[in-house]
């Protein structure tokens, strides 16, 4: 995009020429929902606060990115464990009665 000024100059020697718009002037595109066929999810703040924390940020990190106070985020940390799933053990299922050897009797 170009702008140039026209009109008579007292000073024939001063005309200017066209000049170039600044690119951030250029046009913005508006905001739109994404495309229905992405998937997106939104994560309750509790969500978030544990998943920086497992991503490695401070407490303090944390609030301040989310913009909320520090107790809030420990209220979400202390509440919840941070550590991931665990396996729950499963019992080894058994063939049959377990019979307990005893040695051979003496005599």
């Amino acid at each position: 995009m170009t702008i140039s000024v026209s009109g008579s100059l007292s000073n024939p020697s001063s005309v200017t020429e066209p000049v170039s718009a600044p690119s951030a002037v250029t046009q913005r595109k508006p905001k739109t929902a994404p495309p229905a066929d992405v998937d997106t999810v939104k994560l309750s703040q509790s969500a978030q606060v544990r998943l920086l924390k497992q991503q490695g940020q401070s407490p303090s990190q944390i609030a301040s990115n989310l913009s909320i106070p520090m107790a809030t985020v420990d209220g979400y940390l202390l509440a919840i464990p941070v550590t991931g799933p665990t396996a729950t053990p499963v019992p080894a299922q058994s063939q049959g009665p377990v019979v307990a050897s005893q040695p051979p009797a003496k005599g």
